[in-house]
């Protein structure tokens, strides 16, 4: 699966620009596990995430979670 997370809680399209802060990862198997990965990644900050199937289409974008902040 493919999944697309960034910082923050914006709508997909108007995330933050630039190269920082933002992850494309093409090589997890399931949900659990891209969950996993962008808490250890955004530790303490909001953070939101998508899996899809062309990232250069955003009707492919499927949101998992949105603004999300879980404790250190």
């Amino acid at each position: 699966m493919k999944f697309y997370a960034y910082l923050g809680g914006d709508d997909l399209g108007k995330e933050p620009c630039g190269c920082g802060d933002r992850y494309n990862w093409e090589d997890l198997k399931t949900v659990k596990g891209a969950i996993r990965r962008a808490r250890r990644y955004f530790r303490g900050r909001s953070f939101s995430l998508y899996s899809y199937t062309n990232f250069y289409d955003d009707r492919t974008f499927t949101p998992i979670i949105k603004g999300a902040v879980y404790a250190r």
